[in-house]
């Protein structure tokens, strides 16, 4: 029998309540307050006045938790003596809820009495946490939109409300072309602008019933009730409303877009279907140059293709025994003499059982799936060693071009790459020449910048191709070592029936001769062009007119000759 408790204890059990850091309190069986301490009186708003021999701890609690969820002292006597532990909400005398955690043990008193002592934690600033954790993992951090895990929830239920009722929705999948581009070109904090901005316009541009949402670095959804025209029309006004001049510095941007759009039920029935079948279609829609394409069962055909091509040439790059990948040469020939000073490098393929396939169709497939990188260096080395072995054959070579994108920029140390190639085939830079396109220069300006000027401090020459599709300017390529300017073929094609097409080619021609660039012109295929060129003061020009593309060996009899001249 424990000994008696006197009035030093009881004292001392006041105190200690009385000092707790916790909001404390002392109820009879039938749940009246008989003593609360300072910080109970701090959490709930309540005086000790307004609480003690007045009040029951049950009417602190929510009314609607009380009629649901079971707790001791809710009826008066209870027979349960076992310590209790939960989460509720508390009434603060203002009349707003407070989460906190209720704690509960039944203390014996005098024979037949019990008390029960309750402590009382507030949960509100970990509610708090919690709810902020909750939007930092469902929110994008630059957009303040939702991810893509509070997109695929408001997807199912949409579908689940569309299911259930009998409607429709829509899935629009829009991406941000180039942005890559300009966070090369005008540095991070301008493309995060620029996506903000584009949120905002999204924003604006749906309505009340639609979710829009920002799944990637350039990636957005929106989801929107109907199909057909309707979510066409939004697509369309959406393009446009993104494709407003962003007034930002240095320059004026603006934001082309695509849109993919699929629809439910016609489309698929779960958010993985939808979103599939909606990048499907955004795929084709940037392979035609832009606008809004509608998902149709041949974009899902043409999908296939490009992942059995994915395979195919997978299993070409890791057969060497077996080659179906080999490289071609193409004359670029000097208008004023006719003589051929460089070759481009293209690389074919031809697969044992589908045959020749186009470089159009494959090349997009291996920068897709980043086999560019590894095909990229395959080409240098095989046109390295294939130069090295033509040129001590024939005692003459021209200058060899080959293309490397911009994936092996961002990837890989090109200088490296390339300086292996030279030595392990013994060619000298000065016979070498890389094409790069005008993104190189916009993507990762700074380290691209620095390995070109080391390239061309080598021995390396280097080209710009198919100048004036991207953001470029000749002014820009004053930052950049360059020897040639290649002019789009798009634009030589229509040269003489397009004034504007002529104007942009007589430009480029005297502005990079200004800045002692040469200029090449790609794709000519007529006398009348060629004529044309040369007397707008074109260096070079390269296609069907001139050459075709050839095989080591083709060059080789198109080079010997010239070779046994100069020896003789």
């Amino acid at each position: 029998m424990p000994p008696p408790r006197t009035s030093a204890d009881t004292d001392i059990s006041r105190a200690a309540i009385e000092s707790a850091p916790y909001a404390v309190f002392v109820c009879n069986d039938d749940g009246v307050f008989e003593r609360v301490n300072a910080a109970f009186t701090r959490l709930t708003g309540f005086d000790a006045d307004s609480l003690v021999n007045r009040r029951t701890f049950v009417s602190l609690l929510d009314p609607a938790e009380v009629a649901r969820r079971d707790l001791p002292v809710l009826s008066g006597v209870q027979s349960d003596e076992t310590p209790y532990d939960g989460e509720w909400s508390c009434l603060h005398h203002n009349r707003t809820r407070l989460p906190v955690r209720l704690a509960l043990s039944c203390v014996e008193g005098a024979p037949g009495e019990r008390r029960w002592v309750g402590i009382v934690l507030d949960l509100s600033q970990e509610a708090q946490i919690a709810q902020q954790l909750w939007y930092v993992t469902h929110h994008d951090e630059v957009t303040r939109l939702p991810n893509q895990r509070l997109l695929i929830q408001r997807l199912e239920l949409a579908i689940s409300r569309c299911a259930r009722l009998g409607g429709d929705l829509s899935v629009l999948l829009i991406e941000l072309e180039q942005l890559r581009q300009l966070q090369g070109a005008f540095g991070q904090p301008t493309a995060e602008r620029a996506l903000q901005i584009a949120a905002e316009r999204l924003r604006s541009s749906a309505g009340p019933e639609d979710t829009v949402a920002c799944i990637g670095g350039r990636q957005f959804v929106v989801v929107t009730p109907g199909t057909g025209e309707r979510a066409l029309s939004l697509g369309e006004r959406m393009r446009i409303h993104l494709g407003q001049s962003i007034d930002a510095h240095p320059a004026p941007l603006t934001l082309d877009a695509c849109v993919g759009v699929a629809s439910y039920p016609a489309h698929g029935d779960t958010p993985e279907a939808l979103m599939r079948r909606a990048s499907v279609a955004l795929a084709d829609a940037l392979t035609i140059g832009g606008g809004v394409r509608v998902f149709r069962s041949a974009m899902d055909t043409a999908s296939n293709r490009r992942q059995e091509l994915e395979s195919l040439l997978r299993a070409a790059f890791a057969e060497p025994r077996q080659p179906q990948l080999h490289v071609v040469y193409q004359p670029q020939v000097t208008l004023a003499d006719g003589a051929m000073r460089c070759v481009e490098t293209l690389m074919r393929w031809r697969h044992p059982v589908h045959g020749m396939i186009s470089p159009g169709e494959f090349v997009p497939v291996a920068e897709a799936c980043g086999l560019i990188v590894p095909l990229g260096e395959w080409v240098m080395r095989r046109a390295c060693r294939e130069a090295s072995l033509l040129l001590r054959r024939s005692g003459v070579l021209p200058r060899v071009s080959v293309n490397v994108s911009p994936q092996q920029f961002h990837r890989q140390d090109v200088v490296a790459m390339v300086r292996r190639a030279l030595d392990d085939f013994a060619l000298e830079p000065r016979y070498l020449e890389i094409e790069i396109t005008e993104s190189v220069l916009l993507t990762d300006a700074e380290p691209a910048g620095a390995a070109l000027r080391e390239l061309h401090e080598l021995g390396v020459e280097i080209a710009v191709d198919d100048f004036g599709t991207g953001y470029a300017s000749l002014a820009y390529l004053t930052r950049f070592p360059a020897d040639r300017l290649k002019i789009d073929q798009s634009f030589v094609r229509n040269m003489l029936t397009d004034p504007q097409c002529n104007a942009i080619v007589a430009a480029v021609i005297a502005m990079a001769h200004a800045l002692g660039l040469r200029v090449t012109a790609e794709g000519v295929e007529t006398a009348e062009q060629a004529k044309h060129l040369t007397e707008l003061g074109c260096d070079e020009a390269q296609g069907y007119w001139f050459a075709r593309p050839m095989d080591a060996r083709g060059l080789y009899h198109v080079i010997a000759p010239l070779g046994n001249g100069a020896r003789r």
